[in-house]
């Protein structure tokens, strides 16, 4: 199982040798934190690359400089990172206290306005040929443990959109169930989910699995394999002014590792 995860690790930095960021902030594209390691010794630090795209874990890739903010939360308390820059982005120091850690990420919030003539990053007011105009949120989460120790993993950032995990996925495997709680602007959210994991489809916004929380916000996922793993939920709702957009758009995703 590690090997594999190392497997993908090296094929991310190999892209990254190769290719500079320059996809086209497409609306429909969505980002995602992947951890080098999600299981790591004490003394180290942690290192990670913003997936983005349509196909986890690999696709394009988001330079830092798109986030709004990054935590690490875990047993020593709350890092803010303040050097956001770069496409590879590595914990300010290493983690020497063991349990689990919740790596937070927000994006800096855009306006996308399609038109006949290409996308813009920009409200709809003033534009000729609009198709549709959107106000993006997304929001990101990944799950560490360093050590043995374990620990819970529920910790409640306040993003608008948040999947919360109410199990520490280094206890689980194959087979078992994870319970998670989706909320939204920090109340329980009745909504749908998709989850998948690396090597499962190597087509665009294919999943493995389809689920729905209840409306206390309760959902669970069956784990069906080892890897990399990704939970997504989204919501959208009519933009406050519909001068300047139609939509306003919520994204969050959750990435763990099963061994």
């Amino acid at each position: 199982m590690k090997n594999r995860h190392n497997h993908i690790w090296m094929i991310a930095l190999a892209a990254l040798a190769i290719c500079i960021f320059a996809t086209p902030q497409v609306q429909a594209h969505f980002p995602w934190l992947l951890l080098e390691d999600g299981n790591i010794s004490p003394g180290r630090p942690l290192s990670w690359v913003i997936g983005w795209g349509h196909r986890f874990p690999l696709a394009g890739f988001m330079d830092g400089e798109e986030l709004e903010e990054v935590l690490i939360m875990g047993p020593g308390g709350t890092q803010k990172m303040k050097d956001l820059s770069g496409i590879q982005m590595k914990s300010p120091s290493s983690l020497t206290k063991e349990g689990a850690y919740v790596i937070a990420a927000k994006k800096k919030s855009t306006f996308y306005t399609k038109t006949t003539e290409g996308y813009k990053r920009q409200p709809k007011k003033g534009l000729k040929n609009v198709l549709s105009s959107s106000l993006s949120h997304a929001y990101m989460k990944a799950i560490a443990n360093v050590g043995d120790a374990g620990g819970k993993v529920d910790t409640v950032v306040g993003h608008d959109l948040e999947i919360v995990l109410l199990a520490n996925p280094a206890n689980l495997r194959p087979g078992d169930y994870l319970p998670i709680k989706v909320l939204f602007k920090g109340k329980p959210f009745k909504t749908d989910f998709l989850a998948t994991y690396g090597g499962f489809s190597t087509e665009h916004n294919v999943f493995a699995y389809a689920a729905s929380t209840g409306k206390d916000g309760m959902g669970k996922i069956r784990i069906l394999a080892p890897g990399s793993w990704l939970i997504k939920v989204s919501y959208k709702i009519p933009y406050s002014d519909p001068e300047m957009c139609d939509t306003e758009s919520f994204l969050a995703d959750c990435t763990f590792e099963i061994q």
